[in-house]
């Protein structure tokens, strides 16, 4: 009997301590390759951040009522008071799990002084697709398709955890996960498990918007949802909401035609949100002729935004970015496992990007340093995003900036960098949610065994 018990004590350390190296050995595979494979990497990991955050949220509700449980129902079983030692043990390490990851958002915001350095391009237009699988944009998105290689472009980048739109949105404006700006839900809840955790609130950290009305540039914001347009940019910002995609494509080139002056002078930076393609996902599911169609009706959208920059004469010095804050499957995106929803598209047009250029991969928040790159101003404080180098003509830019520049080695910096702090994400969330999982795995072990030890009391009182 005692080396049954010995054995299985072994086992479960063994267990234990296998699944606490998996997790330390798994980001570390990721570490080599070439530029084009570490931003695939990249992407991966950060999805896999994102299964982390989404497991913990469902396994820390899970805890929060098991242990507690286990805990009474031994107490009831032993009847000792040596029990309530063991009980302050297992709450010690409860208060421990839950300290860090509920104080996880830091507050204290450091504000990027504005220095800018040359613009590779002086306006820089940024366009989402609400709710869109990269699958289906790049198989529906005819006019992007049209003019694909026009610029560079991602099968797919990634987008963080919560996948929803708020979120996502503040993310890619502030280079960084929500756990860390704050925004964690949208202002309407959603019924689902793990959004019991994560909540609506502004976000803490600077945005692009900022930085960019800091340094005197035009910005611009052009949504359907009026808080998402109040949540980001400075007092300066031009703010626009409400109306579907057509509606607010038309006040963003209005804006455009009616401030030319203004803009060719200071530079753009604006933001337009499509979400038409989310409406009809919610509607039609993501394998339907409609949401096809609102996805190709979009595309159509920016084809009028690309045809006013060139009446506009702008075509040399205009950057389109085009992307989606979130995808789908079927009607859904939230409470969903990320991997299923996080694909989404990216296509950068504009003269200071390769053409026909395919990156290996990306994620959301990389965008707000890249624009910043774009032009010339600092990124957001406290941005965990990184330049997307390998999109940019090497020549353009010694051009524009006339200094050599070597943006394989700059980019490999860049992935090696984000690499690891998607590493530590991936530790931190993944050392709590073993040991969340391994305490109640423990507590359930020991508290059905105490309940079998009482049985077997009770059996041999009735014998005698």
């Amino acid at each position: 009997m005692k080396i049954d018990k010995a054995l299985l004590k072994n086992k479960v350390i063994i267990s234990i301590v296998a699944t606490y190296v998996i997790l330390a050995i798994y980001p570390i595979l990721f570490f080599t390759g070439t530029t084009h494979n570490l931003e695939n990497n990249l992407a991966v990991l950060d999805v896999s951040r994102s299964s982390v955050l989404f497991t913990f949220d469902s396994v820390f509700l899970l805890f929060i009522v098991m242990v507690p449980f286990m805990l009474l129902l031994t107490l009831i079983v032993k009847r000792r008071l040596r029990i309530l030692k063991e009980a302050i043990i297992v709450l010690l390490l409860f208060m421990l799990i839950i300290t860090p990851s509920l104080s996880i958002v830091n507050n204290f915001i450091i504000h990027a002084e504005p220095e800018r350095e040359t613009p590779l391009l002086n306006k820089v237009i940024i366009i989402t697709f609400d709710g869109t699988r990269a699958d289906a944009f790049w198989k529906h998105a005819d006019f992007i398709i049209a003019h694909k290689n026009e610029g560079t472009w991602a099968k797919r980048i990634v987008c963080t955890y919560p996948t929803v739109t708020y979120p996502n949105h503040v993310s890619l404006f502030t280079g960084t996960w929500p756990q860390y700006h704050g925004t964690e839900s949208n202002p309407t809840e959603y019924r689902s498990v793990q959004f019991m955790l994560r909540v609506y609130r502004e976000p803490k950290v600077q945005d692009i918007f900022t930085v960019a009305e800091n340094c005197e540039i035009v910005t611009a914001i052009f949504t359907a949802p009026q808080t998402l347009a109040q949540i980001l940019g400075g007092s300066a910002t031009y703010r626009y909401s409400g109306g579907a995609g057509g509606e607010v494509v038309s006040e963003a080139i209005n804006f455009m035609i009616s401030n030319k002056a203004t803009i060719e002078s200071k530079g753009l930076l604006a933001f337009i949100h499509i979400v038409d393609t989310d409406d009809i996902m919610h509607q039609y599911g993501t394998d339907s002729v409609q949401y096809f169609s609102a996805i190709k009706g979009a595309a159509d959208l920016v084809g009028q935004i690309y045809d006013v920059i060139h009446d506009l004469g702008w075509e040399n010095d205009t950057a389109i970015i085009v992307t989606a804050d979130h995808g789908a499957t079927d009607r859904r995106h939230y409470g969903v496992w990320p991997v299923m929803v996080a694909d989404t598209p990216l296509w950068l047009w504009g003269r200071a990007f390769k053409k026909n250029y395919e990156l290996g991969g990306g994620r959301i928040i990389d965008i707000a340093p890249t624009v910043a790159y774009i032009l010339g101003i600092p990124p957001p404080a406290q941005s965990k995003g990184i330049v997307l180098y390998s999109a940019f003509d090497e020549s353009y830019i010694e051009s524009k900036r006339g200094i050599d520049v070597d943006l394989n080695a700059l980019a490999k910096g860049a992935l090696n960098k984000a690499l690891l702090d998607e590493t530590i994400e991936i530790y931190l969330w993944g050392f709590l949610t073993l040991t969340m999982i391994w305490i109640i795995l423990l507590e359930a072990n020991y508290a059905f065994r105490n309940i079998k030890l009482l049985a077997i009391e009770e059996k041999r009182k009735k014998a005698k």
